[in-house]
């Protein structure tokens, strides 16, 4: 048997619950993997809470768990990985919120030694979000790139990957996080506060050339005020949401392969906040959805 969070309704962090499910051993191009860390999203929240139910349908009893690292344990016929290897990667199933998660071989990357299992297991959904940011608007060497909600679990990554392109980054995020996000990568920073955007309209009008906004706020409302063609513009919000419950994209192996190499050679850095284990998945949830301190917070089965 295998430990595994599920839920049954539609609710709060209260309707989880860690129950024992069978064990699977796994079928071709499938790998078992133990899992040792694995992140809680917004996105898995919104649809626990039935808030994607229209977009992305759910039958109960529902799993939870996006994203993962651990050790592969088992291997079906034809799979690349060998049984030992330590790996990081999602579960199409959302189930990797568990002891043990089976998934496509083709869902996992090999995790470097020197990248901790936490920051392992929350790098896939707030990772190639954000690197979807800076290469779908083409991000490069002297753009202006303004971040809002710079702080979120994307927004701190998206100020980093700008800047690795050579890009001028301003960050808008709460005051507490300033110091962080100057240090990795943002070259101004402005307060959340109602008068934020409109000071960025009237000091940098025509020196915006990108806009990621991770709050959902009115990016094209705020693009025309700024002159930035809405080409140039993306929210995280939606981009999270079909990266977990959507159609899986080919590249995405791809593109957390390269992210995991950069957090291994110290250019990309995924602040943790807290992690607990599997059996406080409701604690672990609840400090996820309230304001707690900057970074992830992840289950340690």
């Amino acid at each position: 048997m295998n430990r595994a969070v599920r839920f049954e309704r539609w609710g709060g962090p209260d309707v989880l619950q860690v129950v024992e499910v069978p064990a699977r051993a796994p079928g071709r191009g499938e790998v078992a993997v133990t899992v040792r860390a694995a992140g809680i999203t917004a996105g898995e929240s919104a649809a626990r809470e039935g808030a994607l139910a229209q977009l992305y349908p759910t039958a109960f009893p529902a799993a939870t768990g996006s994203e993962f690292a651990g050790v592969v344990t088992a291997t079906g016929p034809g799979s690349r990985f060998a049984v030992g290897e330590e790996v990081l990667g999602w579960s199409p199933e959302h189930a990797g919120h568990a002891d043990v998660v089976v998934v496509p071989d083709t869902a996992l990357v090999l995790k470097p030694a020197v990248v901790s299992w936490e920051v392992a297991g929350a790098l896939y959904v707030a990772g190639v979000t954000a690197w979807t940011c800076v290469t779908d608007t083409g991000v490069g060497d002297g753009d202006v790139v303004l971040v809002v909600g710079a702080a979120s679990d994307a927004g701190t990554l998206a100020v980093q990957l700008a800047r690795l392109c050579g890009a001028e980054v301003v960050g808008v995020a709460d005051a507490v996080h300033h110091d962080w996000l100057h240090a990795h990568g943002a070259d101004a920073v402005l307060p959340a506060d109602a008068g934020a955007l409109a000071r960025v309209v009237h000091d940098r009008r025509g020196r915006v050339d990108v806009i990621v906004d991770t709050t959902g706020a009115d990016v094209e409302h705020l693009a025309e005020a700024l002159g930035v063609p809405v080409a140039r513009c993306v929210a995280t919000l939606p981009l999270e949401a079909d990266l977990e419950f959507g159609p899986v994209a080919e590249r995405r192996a791809e593109v957390l392969a390269e992210l995991v190499e950069l957090v291994a050679d110290d250019r990309l850095h995924v602040p943790i906040a807290g992690s607990f284990p599997l059996s406080d998945v409701v604690e672990a949830f609840a400090t996820a959805e309230r304001p707690h301190r900057q970074g992830r917070i992840v289950l340690l089965p």
